[in-house]
């Protein structure tokens, strides 16, 4: 029997035994109601789709997340490729780098936060949009009573509040944590953890949005949303879309790597929508972080609001730590509810 071949090499129908990374399994039924197992597994060579009929489980044992050798043929099935597994036993570290020659690509989660500043320039479309507010009846009844009573504070209010869209907003940074995916063990395999800031560098100097953004992208290369995991706190109503809207403002020519209309976005997990089990409700990352006893990243001197008046007085090096520990706040989190709901 013929084995280790490329992923992309594999033909059709031959029996053939792979090295693989087993990255999950999900039982699924046939509309019989036969069970089955779906499992995605990688090598170097690529990412393959195994398919494993409950005969076949019961007579090899659980299979889970982990190094694997199998045996089975590829197959077409709904017009998707998958691998018909016979056989699989687990194998070593050592049995697999002698076949692959490199480490397996363990997934990772990709633990994100943005901090975001108004553009200067939207300052001057305040006024008269506040104006035709009030002109045309739209403005709310507490805005406008604001509004009233100190046209130039209601005016710097909304002016602030403009970065917290990608229209009249910029990125001012990106912090990113990078480490395992709980939840899944890999024994004897060290899974390294790294932290990233892109926009502002170690000495507090800016490196401007449009460099933030290629940074963080070159970064995201080898992001996998089959295995890896995008993590944040309301990340799919705010982080992402703003990342990809202000690279669209910078033409930057790059395909979103999530789909945000789907129901369920592969490869993401908010924070917000999993304590809310999948609802699209709001709960903030501070509110939540007391709720579950971690100490918060806010402190007396810095938070989100604070981090134009920060920006004011040149204090970047401040901004960074803090959208550092909002990474590793909602990581904490991330943890806490996987621990607890499971994967």
């Amino acid at each position: 029997m013929r084995g280790n071949i490329p992923i992309p090499e594999i033909p059709h129908g031959e029996d053939l035994w792979l090295m693989l990374l087993v990255t999950s399994v999900k039982s699924r039924r046939t509309q019989q109601g036969r069970v089955f197992y779906d499992a995605l597994a990688r090598n170097a060579t690529g990412t393959i789709a195994l398919k494993i009929w409950d005969e076949v489980r019961a007579t090899q044992g659980e299979l889970k997340p982990g190094l694997w050798g199998v045996t089975g043929k590829l197959e077409m099935f709904q017009d998707r490729l998958q691998f018909l597994v016979a056989e699989y036993r687990p194998i070593t570290l050592e049995q697999y780098l002698e076949q692959q020659q490199v480490e397996p690509h363990l997934p990772r989660a990709f633990t994100l936060d943005i901090e975001t500043l108004t553009l200067p320039e939207f300052r001057e479309r305040v006024g008269p949009q506040l104006e035709r507010r009030l002109r045309l009846g739209s403005m709310r009844l507490d805005q406008q009573q604001r509004y009233l009573e100190d046209i130039a504070a209601e005016e710097e209010r909304c002016y602030e509040l403009g970065s917290l869209s990608a229209t009249s907003g910029r990125i001012l940074s990106i912090a990113v944590h990078v480490g395992p995916v709980p939840g899944l063990e890999f024994g004897g395999i060290e899974q390294r953890e790294s932290e990233y800031v892109f926009g502002i560098d170690e000495e507090g100097f800016e490196q401007g949005e449009r460099r933030a953004l290629v940074d963080f992208l070159e970064l995201m290369k080898g992001f996998d949303s089959e295995s890896d995991e995008l993590v944040g706190h309301n990340i799919i109503g705010f982080d992402l879309p703003y990342i990809f809207q202000r690279c669209l403002v910078h033409g930057m020519q790059v395909r979103p790597f999530v789909n945000l209309g789907d129901f369920n976005v592969r490869g993401v997990f908010d924070t917000m929508h999993r304590w809310w089990l999948g609802a699209k409700r709001n709960v903030s990352l501070d509110d939540l972080a007391w709720a579950l006893g971690i100490e918060s990243s806010k402190t007396a001197e810095v938070e989100g609001s604070k981090v134009f008046d920060l920006y004011q007085a040149n204090k970047l090096e401040v901004i960074r730590e803090y959208n550092l520990n909002d990474v590793r706040l909602t990581r904490k989190i991330y943890e806490r509810i996987v621990a607890s709901f499971g994967r």
